[in-house]
């Protein structure tokens, strides 16, 4: 399958809102709340990127801050897969055009990654970043988010 990462646009809301609704993050981050708005605001300010199949549809997309890190780093906020694509190497891509294209400028990236999402937290460690600290209770009562950075060479 043909893929490509290109700039989001506004056309692709509602893929990216149904992913994320059907994302293990968009059930325990957004069961109250739609994230339309925050998709939305995030298309507007050029900070979502996604992934097309060889038909143009959305399969995944990856959403950042460029100084979303103490106003000076970029922040990966979250990066979603399309469930039937998940496990083929999408999500990896999309971190590395983050790190080489996205943030090529910068010398340091951060995130923060969910203790229940322990295969994510594990993919970010083989790719080299390290983990910092623990915000416990900070986007969800009783969910412990790990504050990982990479050092880029």
């Amino acid at each position: 399958m043909k893929k490509m990462i290109v700039p989001g646009s506004p056309k692709d809301l509602h893929a990216c809102c149904k992913i994320l609704e059907n994302s293990e993050l968009g059930r325990i981050y957004f069961f109250d709340k739609d994230p339309g708005r925050m998709l939305s605001k995030a298309l507007n300010n050029e900070e979502i990127y996604v992934v097309l199949d060889d038909q143009n549809n959305c399969i995944g997309f990856i959403l950042f801050e460029l100084k979303g890190t103490f106003g000076k780093y970029p922040y990966l906020h979250m990066i979603v897969v399309e469930r039937e694509f998940r496990g083929k190497g999408i999500g990896r891509e999309l971190i590395y055009y983050f790190e080489n294209v996205i943030a090529a400028e910068y010398d340091k990236v951060f995130l923060l990654v969910g203790d229940f999402n322990k295969r994510a937290k594990e993919l970010y460690r083989q790719l080299g970043y390290e983990e910092i600290g623990i915000l416990s209770d900070f986007y969800r009562k009783g969910v412990n988010e790990y504050l990982m950075g990479k050092y880029k060479k």
